[in-house]
């Protein structure tokens, strides 16, 4: 947490949907201090969370009294915060558009194949087909994989061409997330000079440092 006037808190857990905005949270230099929902330990559903988030997930943002909640949104909301960081197109820019598009695309698309890869207990009561929904999901990410790698091969280096965003950071976290999965974006050669370039980046080992990661 840094000491400030303008506080930004941040409820997370270790690797989970908020890595994106901690790291923008670094990036722009900004303040904030975080609250740990320890999700092994089911802190998601206490009743003081709750009374936060309803849905018992992370991340969520208080800031100036407003609550917010899920990830892209979180992100969104940071950046129209800071205009003066550069890391969403000014509204007036062509790229505004794309900016939405892979801002919604990521979380709709992209993140609810991982979601799906990681947690297919959330989409059936049916054990049987935990690994019909798990193969599924793979098959969805490598679709998007190539989608993205192309992207970045056509107009790299960044998603929305030569200028970093924040669409970058929500890539990089699940991009991170999929290390482990059987359809992963480091199989993709731009995909994983993205990642590797991302890993990089002061914000994000400082994030990591900071998450235990």
């Amino acid at each position: 947490m840094r000491k400030g006037t303008i506080i930004y808190t941040l409820y997370w857990d270790k690797g989970g949907a908020n890595m994106a905005s901690h790291a923008i949270f670094e990036e722009l230099n900004i303040d904030y201090k975080m609250v740990e929902i320890d999700l092994s330990k089911k802190m998601q559903k206490s009743a003081e969370y709750l009374a936060i988030n309803p849905n018992g997930k992370v991340p969520t943002l208080i800031h100036d009294g407003q609550i917010i909640y899920e990830s892209a949104a979180i992100l969104m909301y940071i950046l129209d915060q800071h205009p003066e960081g550069n890391l969403a197109p000014q509204f007036s820019s062509p790229l505004r558009g794309a900016f939405y598009q892979y801002m919604s695309w990521m979380s709709n698309t992209l993140q609810e194949a991982a979601n799906r890869w990681s947690h297919p207990e959330n989409y059936t009561s049916d054990i049987s087909s935990h690994q019909s929904i798990v193969d599924k999901a793979a098959i969805d990410l490598s679709f998007c994989w190539e989608v993205i790698d192309k992207e970045l091969a056509d107009n790299g280096p960044w998603i929305l061409g030569d200028t970093l965003s924040g669409v970058d950071f929500h890539l990089f976290m699940i991009a991170y997330w999929s290390r482990r999965y059987t359809s992963s974006a480091q199989n993709w050669p731009n995909l994983n000079k993205h990642y590797q370039t991302m890993l990089k980046r002061e914000s994000v080992k400082t994030m990591m440092s900071q998450e235990g990661l």
